[in-house]
């Protein structure tokens, strides 16, 4: 659909509805009110259409080499769940099962003092999207408490930065977090892209010209880029590149105001037994610079 049929669209929906009978002075507002914004409506388009042609904005090829330089680079994460778990997991990437910990270490615990569960855990590599200094990235979680945001108690993601492997010591899970089965992970490499919801964080001129293309659904051809160049539309485990929300964009920003880059992001797991909420997802965030991390669960 070209830019001009967009605009004309707007004043043609205004004109099914034109004001022909004044019944009263109530439908009189209102049919004059929803006239005054469509002509907001239609001007604001005006105003980005002139704005996209001064830089040569037009068509969907100009969207797609907006959208490309955004790519990052991620890592998704599958699961497999293994019913003879092999030994010595303490050193293998993997879900559940048995974390590493080293002498002088014990059991993770909230601040109320409840065991928490373990997640996961993943040894860094050269070929992962961690920053450097991680060597070992763990996660775990209290389910009573079903902490969603990074004030909240019942969350701990433990970074190890240094690994003492000569002084790696075995601790039973503690019995009142039961049992839960074993996973192996496997590691793809994928290209990963800002959701609608946050696009315009990276580039406003996305949303704009993804607006002037389709105004009724602009998010269509920006979804239509990211299949194309990423292959990627909803929510799953994976490490680094960007968030996919589930209920809204809410990048944290660290301590200078910039936005944070997504550390990992872990979907509801069913070989893991894991379910954030209703099929929701886990969200953490790592400056590394400060060290600071944000955490943040969003579900249907």
């Amino acid at each position: 659909m070209s830019i001009q049929k967009n605009i004309l669209g707007l004043f043609k929906s205004n004109k099914d509805s034109e004001i022909t009978d004044f019944n009263t002075s109530s439908e009189n507002d209102n049919r004059f009110f929803y006239y005054d914004q469509v002509k907001k409506e239609a001007e604001e388009l005006r105003k980005e259409i002139e704005t996209l042609k001064e830089i040569n904005l037009s068509t969907f090829e100009d969207l797609e080499n907006l959208v490309q330089p955004l790519i990052r680079k991620g890592t998704k994460i599958d699961l497999k769940k293994q019913i003879d778990p092999p030994k010595n997991t303490q050193l293998k990437s993997h879900f559940r099962g048995q974390p590493y910990f080293e002498e002088g270490e014990e059991w993770v615990r909230s601040k109320s003092g409840r065991h928490m569960d373990f997640i996961f855990q993943i040894f860094n590599n050269e070929e992962l999207p961690l920053p450097q200094n991680i060597k070992l990235l763990q996660f775990y979680y209290d389910w009573e408490e079903s902490p969603s945001d990074t004030g909240d108690d019942g969350w701990f993601v433990k970074i190890y930065e240094t690994l003492n492997t000569d002084k790696i010591i075995s601790i039973d899970k503690p019995a009142e977090l039961g049992t839960t089965e074993y996973c192996e992970v496997a590691f793809t490499p994928i290209n990963s892209l800002p959701d609608w919801e946050g696009i315009s964080l990276c580039d406003s001129n996305i949303s704009k010209l993804s607006r002037i293309l389709n105004t009724e659904r602009p998010w269509e051809n920006y979804d239509k880029v990211i299949e194309k160049l990423s292959g990627e539309l909803h929510g799953l485990s994976q490490l680094g590149g960007y968030p996919k929300w589930v209920q809204g964009e809410e990048t944290p920003q660290n301590e200078k105001g910039e936005n944070m880059k997504l550390l990992f992001q872990i979907d509801s797991e069913e070989d893991a037994e894991l379910m954030w909420g209703d099929c929701g997802l886990v969200y953490v965030f790592y400056d590394e610079d400060t060290k600071q991390i944000e955490f943040s669960l969003q579900c249907y």
